[in-house]
């Protein structure tokens, strides 16, 4: 786990996925979507990306 992931450890999971659906709406930064999805993929919430 990168240092910046790690930072998003205490985001309950929900909370996880709710931030990366917005920032994909928002299109945010390629570089912060990209540390979500490692940390969705830490947690094994990767097929849920899309739901």
């Amino acid at each position: 786990m990168s240092d910046k992931a790690s930072l998003l450890r205490p985001l309950k999971d929900e909370h996880l996925l709710e931030v990366y659906r917005e920032a994909k709406k928002m299109n945010l930064s390629h570089e912060f979507i990209e540390l979500l999805e490692e940390a969705l993929s830490i947690r094994q919430l990767s097929h849920y990306k899309e739901a």
